[in-house]
């Protein structure tokens, strides 16, 4: 019923570990492959990736593996290798090159209009694309898709650092971006003609360029048509990534099925999931979540059950359900990179010996799904 699409933004280092311009004016033609294409970023240290239209999440993670494999190559074309994580946990933002020159007008406008905001939001994330058939209750899917951005925030959150401090979050990322005005979580629209406008209104009024969009943790794309879930931290692990968009798949299948047949529940205010995003950037997958529904707090297990238990029913088989079952219960049983990582730095003294785990876990491709090596 949905297509995937996924793009990733990807650090280069240099072999100490510290973020370093990558130059992309050398054989950029070759960036495109079958499974997808690289590109630039604002800041000079990012390759980022997107990956083709996928039907399936063995296939994402399939395009997603060939692309970080070409990205790593590029990147030692140069002597340097990538890194992922949804911020770099010393690198200072001052010392970044930006591709803000006259071959670069997009990024020229951006650092014209929020200068420091643009400058210092050197931040890594990655963005789902849902794409939907024709026809399609999208605006209705995206306002209660909402609802869960925060769980899959947690599920990603990677930057527990800042400029080599411990921020006390999961994820800071959120710190960064929300200093941009338009960003965050989005509300409530009344019809797809109704958030057009809005945007239109945007563009004639100078807020946004001709070819702009939202930003915000969740959108309909501008200019593909697909809801863009914006929210997640990059993250090194595949079997990860997998299990966040098997979530949102499945979420905004159950959501048309539930809207088809007239059981779709309320839609949540902004305010309200605010409180469970802050919860999510804060404590990650040891939160109390706050069930709109019930007004009631729960525990992260007792939440995700009742989201896993109206879910799964879209799995293909057993096999797919039995699979992403075990890796949602290793997720919670393991919680966040943020945890990972923080326990990492404090058996080190340096930081250059994390870095250098961080940039071998760049290097570690996880196997496929196992339901998924016939098809």
């Amino acid at each position: 019923m949905i297509t995937l699409g996924m793009e990733e933004e990807i650090q280069v280092i240099d072999e100490y570990g510290q973020l370093v311009a990558h130059d992309f004016a050398a054989e950029f033609a070759e960036a495109e492959l079958p499974e997808g294409l690289m590109d630039r970023e604002i800041h000079r240290c990012v390759i980022e990736v997107k990956t083709r239209i996928c039907h399936a999440v063995p296939q994402l993670l399939a395009a997603l593996r060939v692309l970080r494999a070409q990205a790593r190559r590029r990147a030692a074309t140069q002597g340097q290798q990538i890194l992922i994580a949804g911020i770099h946990p010393t690198s200072p933002w001052q010392q970044q090159a930006l591709h803000d020159d006259t071959g670069h007008p997009h990024y020229c406008r951006l650092v014209d209009e929020y200068r420091d905001v643009a400058r210092g939001a050197l931040s890594f994330g990655m963005h789902l694309h849902l794409g939907f058939e024709a026809g399609a209750p999208r605006m209705a899917v995206m306002n209660r898709l909402r609802h869960v951005l925060p769980e899959v925030l947690a599920l990603s959150a990677s930057s527990p650092f800042i400029e080599g401090r411990d921020s006390g979050l999961h994820s800071w990322r959120h710190s960064l971006l929300d200093r941009y005005p338009r960003m965050g979580t989005p509300d409530v629209w009344e019809s797809e003609h109704d958030y057009q406008t809005h945007v239109r209104r945007l563009r004639s009024t100078g807020c946004l360029g001709e070819d702009q969009g939202l930003w915000q943790d969740l959108r309909l794309h501008h200019r593909y048509g697909t809801l863009e879930v914006r929210i997640m931290d990059t993250h090194p692990d595949l079997v990860r990534i997998g299990l966040i968009a098997t979530l949102l798949k499945w979420e905004a299948e159950t959501l048309l099925l539930e809207l088809h047949a007239g059981r779709a529940k309320p839609v949540w205010s902004r305010a309200c999931i605010d409180e469970n995003k802050w919860r999510a950037r804060r404590h990650g997958l040891r939160a109390q979540w706050i069930d709109w529904h019930r007004d009631e707090v729960c525990s992260t297990a007792l939440h995700f059950e009742r989201w896993w238990a109206r879910i799964a029913p879209r799995a293909a088989d057993a096999a797919e359900r039995n699979y992403w079952e075990r890796h949602l219960a290793d997720a919670l049983c393991q919680g966040t990179f943020a945890d990972v990582l923080r326990r990492q730095a404090q058996r080190h003294a340096d930081w250059r010996t994390t870095l250098q785990w961080m940039a071998a876990l760049a290097c570690d491709d996880a196997l496929l799904p196992r339901y998924a090596e016939a098809s």
